[in-house]
């Protein structure tokens, strides 16, 4: 049976190597996310607004059993505060399934389970979000969207999702189908309420990364909204990424639990993995690719700026401070980076710490 088939016929289907991946993204962000929503705000949402039967013919659990699970499983969970997971799944079916499989779980009292009853989640958005937000409109939530089709999650219903000053959404791009069928006739139907707009077109033209170019699109368009992005390609083999997730928030904290959780996997780039390269080590292990964070820190010649600030713009960046460090070292042996305040500290890049920038004519007129 071909797999489109397995998926459109079967209650519960067979896992793949990607999904896999896609799951252990969700577990390290939301290791991250539950660490530091649960322990500042009194309640919180996510909301799996795709939810599926919630495991897998071979055994895998489902996303809803693995949000659940690193809640129950995570080490800080006894000073979480309440967390209300929200599951829509379009399919009776597999409604009953998600309930058998969530039933199997340990009851906590800081954990609220609610499994909706069938129904499409373009049409359901409005009423869960209200559900989710238990009339605060600064309720933290974060939806999972890992839709069938692209035709199932427009630009428009991403927006809606993150109409609150608190949402957050991880989102399944499907960049291999956009790449496949972006130049098929009429199919622009389909791609601009996907993208929101236009802008997808600048993909088209490119002839390698055309996947990635459609991610970046994708993002381009969320910035333009005003939140913080972030992107990880989930390949299969070692293959270019059968699609990327796409984090959107309006929150630079979101991108400092994004950010680790991309480098974990993918060491060389943080940009990309495969079941077979998820967290491996490699070769390239001490030499992570930081030419982007180099060359906006060399941007900086000529003036003086603040740790958080040269944090902020590494974590915009899809870079974590050990990469700003790396920088910064690599600029102070060049003569191009100087720590100006404090004079005196235990590292050499402290919390709180101004640091000015030179330009290389700079160094070469002293040097003469």
């Amino acid at each position: 049976m071909r797999r489109v088939d397995e998926l459109r016929e079967r209650t519960v289907w067979k896992s793949d190597p990607h999904t896999q991946v896609k799951h252990l993204v969700y577990r390290h962000y939301l290791q991250c996310w539950m660490g530091k929503i649960l322990q500042t705000f009194s309640e919180a949402t996510i909301v799996d607004a795709f939810a599926g039967p919630g495991v897998y013919t071979d055994g895998p659990p489902g996303s809803p059993v693995v949000v659940a699970k690193t809640f129950l499983e995570h080490t800080a969970h006894r000073r979480f505060n309440k967390l209300h997971l929200v599951c829509l799944e379009e399919r009776p079916d597999r409604v009953e399934e998600l309930q058998r499989q969530l039933a199997k779980l340990p009851p906590s009292p800081q954990l609220n389970i609610s499994v909706q009853p069938p129904g499409v989640f373009a049409e359901q958005q409005p009423r869960l979000s209200a559900l989710a937000h238990r009339g605060r409109a600064d309720t933290p939530v974060l939806w999972l969207i890992d839709p069938f089709r692209l035709k199932s999650a427009p630009f428009s219903l991403i927006r809606q999702c993150l109409a609150g000053p608190r949402d957050e959404v991880l989102f399944t791009l499907f960049t291999n189908e956009l790449h496949r069928f972006c130049q098929r006739e009429g199919y622009d139907k389909t791609m601009t309420p996907y993208f929101g707009g236009t802008h997808w077109t600048s993909a088209v033209t490119e002839r390698r990364g055309r996947r990635e170019a459609f991610a970046t699109a994708y993002q381009q368009g969320l910035t333009d909204q005003g939140l913080f992005t972030g992107s990880f390609g989930i390949k299969v083999s070692s293959q270019s990424a059968r699609y990327h997730l796409v984090l959107a928030t309006h929150s630079e904290a979101g991108l400092k639990c994004w950010a680790p959780v991309t480098w974990k996997l993918d060491h060389y780039s943080g940009q990309g993995a495969s079941a077979e390269t998820a967290g491996a080590l490699s070769l390239f292990d001490e030499t992570s690719v930081v030419d982007r964070l180099d060359v906006a820190l060399r941007a900086h010649a000529g003036t003086a700026q603040r740790r958080e600030t040269l944090s902020s713009q590494a974590a915009r960046l899809n870079h974590m401070d050990k990469h700003l460090r790396q920088v910064l070292d690599t600029l102070a042996a060049q003569g191009l980076a100087f720590r100006v305040d404090p004079v005196r500290a235990r590292t050499s890049w402290p919390e709180g710490c101004t640091v000015r920038f030179y330009a290389p004519e700079d160094v070469a007129d002293e040097a003469s």
